[in-house]
């Protein structure tokens, strides 16, 4: 818990996890829950200099965009949005000054063809009465893997789409024209 104007600011009010742990986490930018607390801090949080006691100003650079995608969903969120988007515009220009090199975040793009091949695996997927649950299940892998290959968003080997074949009990064909 935080203060501020005064004012305790507890921005981890719904959390059974401590705050220690939590700050471990946010200083860890590649923690599989650095986005979670992360998208909490600043969806909560109107004080840039509490904030960057927390999450460093680099590291809130380089991570924006995603936090931005996810606190989005919440349309409570727009105006918030709003702030913090003016604040890293501000810290990234600051920091570029210092020379500083943050890496722009980049549109993916997905080739027809590999688009192509996910439909095609959903649809088989589908058909057979399969849940993406079920094809993770049987391939040892998670969910979000699945749902990642059928979204176009994985770029999988020839030997997992080996394994996909087998669990379908299709024939895999690939061939060079």
């Amino acid at each position: 818990m935080k203060v501020s104007n005064g004012v305790k600011i507890n921005w981890l009010w719904d959390s059974r996890t401590k705050e220690s742990k939590i700050r471990e986490i946010l200083k860890d930018e590649n923690h599989p829950k650095f986005d979670i607390y992360a998208e909490k801090l600043f969806s909560r949080v109107n004080d840039p200099k509490m904030a960057f006691d927390i999450v460093d100003k680099v590291t809130f650079c380089k991570k924006w965009p995603g936090i931005k995608k996810r606190m989005r969903k919440d349309r409570w969120l727009t105006e918030r949005v709003g702030f913090w988007q003016t604040i890293y515009e501000r810290v990234l220009e600051g920091l570029k000054e210092q020379g500083v090199k943050i890496r722009e975040p980049r549109e993916v793009e997905i080739s027809a063809e590999r688009i192509k091949l996910a439909r095609e695996i959903k649809d088989i997927r589908v058909e057979l009465g399969y849940t993406q649950k079920d094809m993770a299940k049987k391939l040892g892998v998670i969910q979000q893997y699945i749902s990642k290959i059928e979204n176009g968003y994985e770029n999988f080997s020839v030997d997992t789409l080996k394994r996909i074949a087998d669990v379908f009990d299709r024939k895999l064909v690939i061939g060079l024209s």
